[in-house]
């Protein structure tokens, strides 16, 4: 690495937005919903997606200060922000954090000029007026300066409340849902000058947004929530046109999902072939690391499959699937047809296609479907029996854990212990037995296991005991770092040292409440 990419790396990190929060919902009490994150937000800008109520919203709250969650910390670099362990909350004033919120909230009674200067108040005149000028031209709104906010487009309004929040240079940005009002013109214009604008200055700017446009516009990497968790976390093209959960499918413009059943693996050909629930329809799809008889999630984007009036005589097109046409839909120059296989297919035709005499209603038509557009996407509720969560631990924590995690077994769900340098196959010492037996719990049978490749692949959630164990887990498995997280993110839960029963059963009630917290919000084990 050059000294040029180490100084950036190294200001990049000393500028980080660094967010661990647990913030229950005012809302779900009775649900036990929760909002449960941990990511860093680098110099540049990261996209937050996720459908509504995922908890973005109170997320961003939760930065700027408006609202504090119950645990966690927050910091800008060295500058902590929030931190439950030490009661510190900083005032959003003094947070350097600037936000945009979805309403604007533009001053009416204001002019532009003095909208964007309202938080300029305590400079003197010469600074005032030099930040001033900046940022009306780069968003190119100088020669509003003297107008009303009623008087001006709904685009020209987005550029004041964007200029509004960055000309106090903040060391955070904030952006919810900002274009989401705005035609793609509009929208276009303002994507460039903020990229523009960010490009010069680098400081960490968090995005939410649905269109996904914006996504490949402005996202350097994008974190996708869910149900108050982080579901995925990448670069766009990892984690919306590839992606591994339903939520990001959804939002990537897969409009073809199917429960499936894995019926073979063909290692030489590397595919897999799976069939739709329901009917007797198998296709062909990349493989991945499930056995035969896995149920998994299919996606299949719309504008990935061919029409055919005729049966196509081709040699290795993937998958070639028989129907009968439903119906075609129109909007705009967009068609779409609708196949009835048993399933029902989507499929898009090209803009400016003229429906033959052959393509009607009832008609036999074939699809064709290449391999590679099969893609394989985990569901957001699997079923239980085939959930695995592993605990990374080590020394006898594995032995506190073997009875909460036995006890999940009446859910159906398989959670396991393991560790990262373990001696395989290690009994339990004689005094942990002991300590077990003065405690009343019965002295199983358990001997160490090491997290291997395959249970990291198989493995829903890997919870580990410390923050240590955790960067050890994602150095070694990085691929499987978005499900690698702490059992308890605020404190890590270290093994006792002696025997003292006191001790031990201190560290199994702690572990049994917090492995039945995990549960009852991932499982809803009872």
């Amino acid at each position: 690495m050059s000294a040029v990419a180490e100084s950036h790396q190294r200001t990049g990190a000393a500028n980080a937005l660094e967010v661990r929060v647990r913030k229950c919902y005012a809302t779900c009490k009775d649900s036990g919903f929760q909002l449960e994150t941990e990511f860093k937000v680098l110099p540049g800008i990261t996209i937050l997606l996720g459908p509504s109520g995922a908890g973005k919203s109170t997320l961003l709250r939760c930065i700027a200060g408006l609202s504090d969650p119950e645990q966690g910390r927050i910091a800008i670099g060295e500058r902590v922000l929030f931190d439950a362990g030490q009661r510190i909350s900083v005032g959003p004033a003094q947070r350097g954090v600037g936000f945009v919120f979805q309403n604007l909230a533009l001053f009416p009674h204001l002019n532009v000029r003095e909208n964007v200067a309202y938080g300029l108040r305590r400079l003197d005149a010469k600074e005032r007026e030099r930040r001033m000028a900046n940022i009306l031209e780069s968003f190119q709104i100088a020669h509003l300066r003297k107008r009303l906010p009623r008087e001006i487009s709904g685009g020209e309004q987005q550029r004041v409340a964007l200029a509004r929040s960055l000309v106090p240079e903040p060391c955070v940005l904030l952006l919810d849902e900002p274009l989401s009002s705005l035609d793609v013109r509009t929208k276009t214009g303002i994507i460039d000058d903020m990229r523009r604008w960010n490009e010069a200055r680098r400081i960490p700017i968090l995005y939410v947004t649905h269109a996904h446009e914006e996504v490949f516009a402005l996202g350097e990497r994008v974190v996708a929530l869910d149900q108050g968790r982080i579901v995925a976390e990448g670069s766009p093209l990892d984690v919306v046109s590839t992606p591994r959960h339903e939520t990001m499918a959804q939002f990537a413009g897969f409009e073809n999902l199917f429960d499936a059943t894995v019926v073979g693996i063909q290692e030489q050909n590397g595919t897999m072939t799976c069939r739709i629930a329901g009917s007797s329809i198998e296709l062909e799809a990349p493989p991945t690391r499930v056995a035969p008889g896995a149920e998994v999630r299919l996606g299949i984007r719309a504008g990935d499959i061919l029409l055919a009036s005729a049966r196509p005589e081709m040699v290795g097109v993937g998958n070639v699937i028989s129907g009968r046409l439903k119906r075609l839909d129109r909007s705009g120059s967009k068609i779409e047809a609708r196949v009835d296989c048993g399933p029902e297919f989507r499929v898009h035709l090209p803009p400016g296609f003229i429906p033959s005499a052959r393509l009607q209603a009832s008609a036999e038509v074939w699809m064709v479907i290449r391999t590679h557009s099969c893609h394989l996407i985990h569901t957001r509720h699997p079923n239980a029996l085939q959930r695995l969560f592993v605990f990374v631990c080590r020394g006898e924590i594995a032995r506190r854990l073997k009875v909460p995690l036995e006890a999940l077994g009446v859910s159906g769900v398989k959670a396991v212990s393991a560790g990262l340098s373990a001696e395989p196959g290690a009994p339990m010492t004689t005094g942990a037995k002991r300590a077990l037996g003065q405690l009343g719990i019965p002295t199983f049978e358990h001997r160490s296991q090491n997290l291997s490749t395959g249970l990291a692949a198989k493995a829903e959630t890997i919870f580990c005991m410390t923050k240590q164990q955790q960067q050890m887990a994602v150095k070694r498995f990085p691929w499987a770092a978005a499900k690698v997280c702490c059992l308890q993110p605020d404190a890590d839960l270290e093994e006792p040292t002696g025997v003292d029963p006191e001790a031990f059963l201190s560290l199994a009630r702690k572990i049994q409440g917090l492995v039945q917290q995990r549960m009852n919000v991932l499982v809803g084990v009872p």
